[in-house]
């Protein structure tokens, strides 16, 4: 038997947890187990470190998230000051201002996680993918894109020419939706397409320099 069960005893009912007397007293926890399983009030105690380890995970959570926001709050705030910055040196180049008007007329500026544009041109998504690509510095492997199609589209047809179109393959393609129209044929030989990149500091980013060229 070993000379410190005592200690061990005393310790537990103290209300020190079994990591907390293993760390101090080099008892395995299967056997601290062993020793207060039956006891009444080691049991209580038990319940105590439970509620306790709850509140201070809860408030590690909390700390960790508040961490988190102002580490972001900070990148953001970096962000438009490069946007700024940026927008200084682009706003005399072709392709950055042909991006931003092809995302101002028909971009997504209410989500402040994705940039989205939808369009049923082709060209006004190469407009806005090498924009991406030269300004954003978002990678064309990266983008994911969609597709709303009407009832009588060919879905495989439609997704195989807005790949081929976008040079964006066809695993990057989301589930294409089906709307019913008003008509009873379709209105867009390839439907409409999507662009999509995921970034909130990049839409911020992208939103800034929008707001810049209304000045």
């Amino acid at each position: 038997m070993r000379k410190d069960k005592h200690i061990a005893f005393q310790m537990r009912k103290e209300g020190r947890s079994y990591r907390e007397i293993h760390e101090e007293l080099g008892v395995s926890k299967s056997t601290l187990s062993d020793w207060f399983r039956n006891i009444e009030w080691s049991k209580h105690a038990t319940y105590r470190n439970s509620k306790i380890n709850v509140i201070l995970s809860k408030d590690r959570i909390l700390k960790l998230n508040q961490a988190r926001a102002e580490k972001l709050k900070v990148l953001y705030e970096t962000g438009e000051k490069e946007a700024i910055q940026e927008f200084e040196i682009f706003k005399h180049e072709p392709l950055f201002m042909a991006g931003l008007m092809a995302y101002a007329g028909e971009g997504d500026k209410t989500t402040r996680f994705n940039i989205r544009i939808s369009n049923s041109e082709f060209y006004i998504h190469k407009y806005f993918i090498n924009f991406s690509i030269k300004y954003l510095n978002f990678k064309r492997e990266n983008m994911k894109c969609g597709l709303i199609l009407y009832p009588d589209n060919d879905a495989t047809v439609c997704l195989r020419k807005w790949s081929s179109e976008l040079g964006i393959p066809e695993d990057n393609f989301h589930k294409t939706q089906i709307i019913q129209g008003k008509e009873k044929i379709k209105r867009l030989q390839f439907g409409t397409g999507m662009v999509i990149i995921s970034s909130t500091f990049l839409k911020k980013k992208l939103l800034k320099w929008l707001e810049l060229c209304k000045i």
